[in-house]
C-alpha cells in the first residue's frame, strides 16, 4: 500500500526549495516587500538590503527585478560571489546590461563564441553601430579577455554602460549587485575598496536613468560601506529592511505547498514546523522539506507531529557536516568562541569567568562570522535556528 501511495508524489525539493533563490510567485509573506521595493526602484531611488545569508534577500531582490521588468524596465544583475576580479566583474556587468537588447545579446554571444572574424558583413556593421552608439563598454562584452588588459579602465567602462543603454533606448534600468560586501573583503578582489567605491560613486551619481540595488549578507560591512560620512557611498540610497514573515503567512504558505501534494497537515504539525523554523526562511523550508520527504518514505499524506519530529531530526542530520565546519571556525576565531556561541544558543547567561572585554570581543567576532546577530542591548541570538539547536546540544565541557 505504501508503494502505491508514493506514486505521483511531488518532489520535496521542488515544493520546499532551500538551496537556490525562489521565484516571485513562490515567495511566502513577501508581498508588501515586493510591492514597496519595486515601487521605489521604478521611481528612481537606490536601495541597500543587508542581512544574514539564507534569509531570502536574493529571492526578494530578484523578484523585485522581475516585477519591474514586467513594467518595461531594463534589469541587470551581478553576483560578486561569482566574479573573482575586476576584469571578470567588468565582463559580467557588460554582458548582463547588453542582454536587455535581445538582438544585441545574440550578436554578442556569437562574437564571443565564434570570434569577430566569423561575423557576416551585416553583423560586423551592426557591431560598429552599437559601439558607436553605446561606447567602448560594448567591446568588453564582445571580446573575451579584453578587460584583463586594463581591468580598472574596463570596469569603469562597464559601470558607465547601464546609463548609456538606458538613455539610448529611453528606458529606466535597475542594476542589482548581490553580495556587495565582497568589494570590501580582505583579499581586495577588485582593487583598493576605497578607490573602487570612489569611482563607482562618481559614475553612479551621474546616472539619472539607472536605479541601483545592493544586497549583502554581512550587515556590519554593508553599513560600513554606506553609512559613515568618510565613505564614498555615504548618503547614497536607503537601507531597506525586509519585514519579518508573520507566523500566519508561514502557516498558510507551508500548508499550501503540502496541499499541492495532496497532504493533510494537522494544525499542531503546522504550528510546530513554523516554531522550529523560528521565522528563518531557509530553516523553515528545510524542516518542511524533510518532513515531506519522510511522508514520502512512509507512504503517507497525513502530516502529524511525529512526522515533523522526524523531519526536524533529518534536517539537523543533513546539515550536520556544515554545522561541524561552523563549529570548527568558531573554535579558530577565539579560544572562548565555542563557549560563548553555545551559551547564547542555549539562552544561558555567559560564564562569569569570561571577562567583559573578552566577551564583547568574542561576540563581535561571532557577529562578523555570520553566526550571531545583535538584537538589543545585551541580547544576542544565533541566526540560524537549526545551528542554534545544534550548538545548544553540544557538551559545554567538550
Amino acid at each position: 500500500m505504501g508503494r502505491r501511495q508514493t506514486q505521483g508524489r511531488r518532489a520535496s525539493g521542488e515544493l520546499f526549495p532551500t538551496d537556490s533563490p525562489i521565484g516571485a510567485g513562490r515567495l511566502i509573506g513577501r508581498r508588501d516587500d515586493l510591492r514597496e521595493m519595486a515601487t521605489r526602484l521604478e521611481a528612481g531611488t537606490h536601495l541597500i538590503v543587508a542581512g544574514p545569508r539564507r534569509t531570502g534577500k536574493t529571492s526578494v531582490c530578484e523578484a523585485a527585478l522581475a516585477r519591474v521588468a514586467r513594467r518595461g524596465i531594463y534589469t541587470a544583475k551581478v553576483d560578486l560571489f561569482r566574479v573573482s576580479d575586476a576584469a571578470e566583474l567588468a565582463e559580467a556587468l557588460a554582458a548582463a546590461v547588453i542582454a536587455n537588447r535581445s538582438a544585441a545579446h545574440r550578436l554578442v554571444r556569437r562574437a564571443r563564441s565564434a570570434g569577430r572574424a566569423a561575423l557576416s558583413a551585416a553583423q560586423a556593421q551592426a557591431v560598429l553601430r552599437m559601439v558607436g552608439e553605446l561606447g567602448e563598454g560594448v567591446e568588453i562584452a564582445l571580446t573575451p579577455g579584453l578587460a584583463a588588459r586594463d581591468p580598472e579602465r574596463a570596469l569603469d567602462l562597464a559601470l558607465e554602460l547601464p546609463e548609456r543603454v538606458a538613455r539610448a533606448d529611453g528606458r529606466r534600468m535597475v542594476l542589482f549587485f548581490d553580495e556587495f560586501q565582497e568589494l570590501a573583503s580582505a583579499r581586495r578582489p577588485y582593487g583598493d575598496p576605497d578607490a573602487v567605491t570612489n569611482r563607482m560613486r562618481a559614475i553612479f551619481q551621474r546616472s539619472t536613468a539607472v536605479s541601483y540595488l545592493f544586497a549583502g549578507s554581512i550587515e556590519h560591512v554593508m553599513r560600513d560601506l554606506f553609512a559613515p560620512s568618510r565613505r564614498a557611498f555615504s548618503g547614497f540610497g536607503s537601507f531597506y529592511a525586509l519585514r519579518p514573515i508573520a507566523p500566519e503567512d508561514w502557516r498558510a504558505g507551508v500548508a499550501e505547498r503540502f496541499a499541492a501534494d495532496g497532504c493533510d497537515v494537522s494544525a499542531s504539525a503546522l504550528d510546530r514546523i513554523v516554531e522550529l523554523g523560528g521565522g528563518h526562511p531557509r530553516a523553515t523550508m528545510r524542516v518542511a522539506q524533510q518532513t515531506h520527504l519522510v511522508s514520502i518514505e512512509l507512504g503517507t499524506r497525513a502530516i502529524d507531529l511525529e512526522l515533523v519530529r522526524l523531519g526536524f531530526d533529518r534536517a539537523i542530520e543533513g546539515d550536520r557536516p556544515t554545522m561541524e565546519q561552523v563549529v570548527e571556525r568558531i573554535r579558530l576565531l577565539h579560544k572562548q568562541g565555542l563557549i560563548v556561541a553555545r551559551t547564547v544558543a542555549a539562552g544561558d547567561p555567559l560564564p562569569r569567568r569570561i571577562q567583559p572585554g573578552v566577551r564583547d570581543r568574542v561576540l563581535k567576532l561571532l557577529r562578523d562570522a555570520g553566526v550571531l546577530e545583535h538584537q538589543s542591548r545585551g541580547s544576542w541570538r544565533v541566526i540560524d535556528p537549526l545551528l542554534r539547536h545544534y550548538l545548544a546540544s553540544l557538551d559545554p565541557l567538550g
